[in-house]
């Protein structure tokens, strides 16, 4: 897209020179500041004080070793982003104040940062295959060392009056440092593998550094052919990213990701269009459009998101950009996930590529209608990365929800989770994806699979023949289907081939169906019930075809083996510490729970999930030839607890014998 844009377009005829680039208000433009919003004020100010004489922390190489020599990446950057995020805050502090009280204080961050040997992380060392340390001479720009960059670019670009009254070597030295560091590998080198040059698959990095080194050239360099140059460098190499992209806009990084791969794509275009007085308008474009809303796609209530991939169940997300973004793709749903989501805070600092803009469209937002509340989307299919959704009421948190997917185990930030679901109940987390542990050296290794949290045993997808699923691109969903109707939703994919050969699987179909019915008859699928036809010699049993008011999701499995005898373990991952209920002959899981006998008297048993005192599912099937087994997972990594509390979650594990060909379903309810 952007490469077709630029043999018909100049970049130097369109965007200003960096003399005129003034995208947000000097701090010395006191009119501006002086006008922000009292609560903005209080925040950026309280913020910066905590800074104020603030002890600059060292970073010891051994520190940085020691991602190399035990895998902890936390010894070093316990250390790093505290810098970063004090000099942020004291950016914003003098800006908004205007006084001078945290000049000397952001001269000495400036300072410390720029005699750092590498400003990215130890995980990121472009060397670290080789030496536990970066070499200072080959310049590696990480995703960290750009987002360091942006900072001092725009440091300098609100502060370069204040800063030269005290001496003009600080504002020159960050002139020397972003060139030595970014501008000059960036034009040179072409090796960076987030580029897109030397390798395809390329994932956030891309245009999340893209979107840091753009707000350097355009604030920084002021040779306005190189600027021009480094611009159309950096349009291919989004446009690289681009390509990776299927027409639904799916982010197969997971939601978490989005806000640094779609997100810091909106970042550069956003920079392009103010860079240009809206000459450079890419938000009509299709697919801009697509990667955007896949954010409210993927919301499912409250802060919890479709967590698929790495991500954590509940983020924060960025609402300032979001609404930034809905308004130039001109998309309400955008809009008011952006309004209608809750935050940990009203503002929030950070990133100053992020923070400016949100300063001063804080008025605004502000002034959007408060009671707007998110799309809760009923129905979304992305048939590019096979992801679907499925909401018992649009428009509503109430009731069933389900997200269910396909694809492959070599999607970025993979986990092997073919088949996979997420249920939520009347907002809550009911069937999880569990999300990841902190990072590791071993995160991103060979042994990556070797961690719990990626394995498919720990999602909610089958154990085969006590083989689990395996990680690469041929380990992949086949003939994945999707239909919709007003009452009910159904997705199948066969997923066979995400098992090794040895688990002798001819084909593995999974279905999952929302019946989102409401006072409706219905005749429950006797393909569902043929083992338990086997166990009464084929006779035909009358099916009960009563009125129910209950809405369900069934997840159907359908296989044919190798063998004449298997092992099949279904895997759920719950939150809440679940409950066995055996029900006795000839009586329902309706029965127990309604007193009364509605659905099939040959479904006879129950696993209760109380998640709250309001808030329960059932699950039920039918329990011959079968064993139900608990495990407690701990969850006192941080990641983790910070999602799912201190107390653990649970993995339900239903392990029958089945013969060569069969099917087996489990029906999730309210």
């Amino acid at each position: 897209m952007f490469s077709e844009w630029l043999k018909c377009n100049s970049i130097i005829d369109l965007v200003k020179d960096t003399q005129s680039y003034h995208p947000y208000p000097k701090a010395t433009e006191r009119e501006k500041w002086d006008n922000i919003p009292e609560k903005v004020v209080k925040v950026c100010i309280q913020e910066a004080e905590k800074y104020f004489g603030f002890q600059w922390p060292s970073l010891p190489a051994v520190n940085f070793m020691a991602f190399m020599r035990t895998g902890n990446r936390r010894a070093y950057e316990d250390y790093h982003f505290p810098r970063r995020k004090a000099l942020a805050a004291l950016v914003l502090g003098e800006c908004i104040e205007g006084k001078g009280r945290f000049i000397d204080d952001i001269i000495n961050g400036i300072w410390c940062i720029c005699e750092e040997s590498f400003w990215g992380v130890s995980a990121h060392n472009g060397v670290r295959a080789t030496e536990p340390l970066p070499n200072v001479e080959d310049r590696y720009i990480d995703l960290f060392a750009a987002e360091t960059g942006a900072l001092l670019a725009w440091t300098k670009y609100l502060l370069a009056d204040e800063l030269n009254k005290v001496t003009h070597l600080v504002t020159r030295r960050i002139d020397i440092e972003l060139e030595e560091r970014i501008k000059r590998p960036f034009i040179h080198r072409e090796d960076f593998w987030w580029m897109g040059i030397t390798r395809k698959n390329v994932n956030n990095w891309t245009p999340w550094i893209t979107a840091n080194v753009m707000s350097i050239f355009l604030l920084n360099e002021y040779d306005q052919i190189r600027r021009a140059k480094a611009l159309e460098k950096m349009m291919r190499c989004l446009d690289r990213f681009m390509g990776t992209y299927h027409d639904d806009g799916g982010c197969d990084e997971g939601t978490s990701y989005w806000n640094v791969a779609g997100g810091a794509l909106f970042d550069c275009l956003d920079q392009l269009y103010l860079a240009s007085d809206g000459k450079i308008d890419f938000f009509s474009n299709e697919l801009v459009r697509q990667i955007g809303r896949y954010i409210y796609r993927c919301h499912i209530a409250d802060k919890y998101f479709i967590n698929f991939a790495d991500g954590g169940a509940k983020i924060n997300i960025a609402k300032d950009m979001i609404y930034r973004y809905g308004k130039r793709i001109q998309d309400l749903n955008m809009i008011s996930l952006a309004i209608g989501v809750p935050s940990n805070a009203d503002f929030r600092t950070g990133a100053l590529r992020r923070a400016l803009p949100e300063i001063f469209n804080y008025k605004e937002f502000l002034n959007a209608n408060a009671k707007m509340e998110p799309p809760y989307a009923r129905d979304v299919w992305m048939d590019g990365i096979q992801v679907m959704v499925a909401r018992e009421k649009g428009g509503s948190t109430e009731g069933l929800y389900l997200a269910a997917k396909g694809g492959h185990n070599a999607e970025s930030h993979n986990h092997n989770d073919v088949g996979s679901c997420i249920i939520f109940i009347d907002g809550l987390p009911g069937v999880i994806d569990i999300g990841a542990e902190t990072y590791t050296k071993k995160t991103f290794s060979a042994q990556r699979y070797e961690i719990w949290t990626m394995q498919s045993q720990y999602h909610n997808v089958p154990t085969i023949n006590e083989m689990m699923q395996q990680p690469g691109r041929e380990y992949c969903a086949s003939n994945a289907m999707y239909s919709m109707t007003e009452d009910n939703v159904t997705f199948s994919v066969d997923i066979h081939k995400a098992y090794p050969q040895e688990a002798g699987v001819k084909y593995y179909n999974r279905t999952y169906r929302m019946n989102r019915r409401k006072n409706v008859s219905e005749k429950l699928n006797e393909n569902i019930y043929e083992n338990i036809y086997e166990n009464i010699n084929g006779r035909i049993i009358e099916k009960t075809n009563e009125k129910t008011n209950k809405a369900f999701i069934e997840i159907t499995d359908t296989y044919a083996f190798e063998r004449e005898s298997n092992t099949l373990s279904l895997n759920f991952m719950v939150w809440k510490k679940p409950e066995i209920i055996n029900v006795n002959d000839g009586i329902t899981a309706d029965a127990i729970i309604n007193d009364r006998i509605t659905v099939d008297k040959l479904i006879d048993r129950l696993i209760k999930v109380e998640i709250d005192a309001n808030t329960s599912f059932y699950m039920e099937f039918n329990k011959e030839n079968t064993k139900v087994d608990i495990e407690h997972c701990d969850t006192s990594d941080e990641k983790l607890r910070q999602v799912w509390g201190d107390e653990g979650i649970y993995r339900i594990i239903i392990t029958r014998t089945v013969p060569k060909e069969g099917s087996f379903s489990v029906r999730i309810y309210k």
